[in-house]
């Protein structure tokens, strides 16, 4: 036999070989069936309980839509919420929306939000809330005091829309 008759059988048996091997390589395996079952995800929600108690400047009710603030006025809505919290080791915050009041960015600012949350008259702190909330109704007090040391005419004349802000409850990370 020629080299290349020899070199030609050899490169075809190496060929072979090497397609013969490629499906032969296996990998040892096994599974079984674990004893699981459903994960379900928990809720949270906030649903206004009656009609909102509204609003006071300093303890005594006005019209919103008519009131004209001044540096250190304090105004308060009041309102009555039922709170769905379903989850373990569920965490989350009550406050007022910011993100919702619109209007002159200068008096948004100075009116500066706060909330307070309370269950049956004790303060949840921070607004805090978890599962042991649950179906609970909380009173959430969201204050607007108007800055008193908005100088000069910063705000003056100016209007922002608090008819329609929002109190939201949201998970902590």
């Amino acid at each position: 036999m020629n080299k290349q008759t020899k070199g030609a059988i050899a490169a075809g048996a190496a060929a072979l070989l090497l397609a013969g091997g490629a499906g032969t390589m296996a990998a040892w395996n096994s599974s079984q069936t674990v004893a699981g079952g459903a994960v379900n995800s928990g809720t949270l929600s906030l649903t206004q309980n009656g009609s909102p108690a509204g609003w006071k400047e300093n303890g005594n009710p006005v019209d919103i839509t008519t009131f004209k603030a001044v540096p250190g006025d304090v105004i308060t809505y009041n309102a009555s919420f039922k709170v769905g919290a379903v989850g373990k080791n569920l965490n989350a915050t009550l406050t007022a929306d910011t993100s919702t009041i619109t209007g002159d960015a200068a008096l948004i600012s100075a009116l500066a939000p706060s909330t307070v949350v309370t269950k049956n008259g004790a303060p949840l702190a921070g607004g805090a809330i978890t599962e042991s909330n649950n179906n609970d109704i909380v009173d959430v007090a969201v204050t607007f005091t108007f800055n008193n040391a908005t100088a000069g005419t910063t705000a003056q004349g100016a209007a922002v829309n608090l008819a329609n802000f929002n109190v939201k409850l949201q998970q902590n990370s």
